[in-house]
């Protein structure tokens, strides 16, 4: 009986030593986890999609509320230099915001414009529901908001003191690229 409990006892101390070892074991490959992703990001800047909203100087006269209300019309996406955004000539039914970096406006293949960041693009399109009348190319990796029209169009119908802010900011993105094309 004593040799019995004696393997008994033994048996349950190597059982606790297994599950010790496989938990230790299950840490470390947690922590590797951790630490590649970390080392895989540096150097790259994230961001999420409310920072990026609240980043946005078109969406600078809205509430916090009218700001988290606007992520339903909202995607940020992460993109790399020499991605298309928009096609001349096809319909996307989207506008995007270049947070950073720069973008190409190319009509027909040429280069007519170069735009900053905090650029809109795609605006023409909501506005007038006809395809892209040029390509736009990003110059820089970049995040870009992209704004769903659809979505945007419900939302602003909903809370029209947004669509006021949003409508009144394109007109004077507008206005201010009417001129600057005057002065050429």
């Amino acid at each position: 009986m004593r040799n019995s409990v004696y393997y008994h006892l033994k048996g349950d101390k190597c059982m606790i030593n297994r599950t010790i070892t496989c938990l230790i074991l299950a840490f470390i490959v947690v922590l590797g986890i951790f630490v590649g992703n970390s080392f895989a990001t540096d150097g790259v800047k994230t961001l999420d999609l409310s920072t990026a909203i609240g980043q946005a100087k078109l969406f600078a006269g809205l509430t916090e509320e009218e700001k988290t209300a606007l992520k339903m019309a909202a995607t940020l996406r992460h993109c790399q230099e020499g991605d298309r955004i928009i096609e001349q000539g096809k319909s996307l039914g989207k506008m995007f915001i270049i947070l950073e970096g720069q973008a190409g406006v190319k009509v027909n293949g040429k280069l007519v414009a170069t735009l900053p960041e905090q650029s809109l693009v795609g605006e023409i399109e909501f506005l007038d529901m006809l395809p892209a009348s040029a390509d736009v190319i990003l110059l820089k990796e970049s995040y870009v908001i992209e704004l769903n029209n659809t979505t945007l169009k419900s939302l602003l119908n909903k809370q029209p003191r947004i669509g006021y802010i949003l409508m009144s900011e394109i007109a004077r993105i507008e206005a201010h690229r009417l001129r600057a094309m005057d002065e050429k």
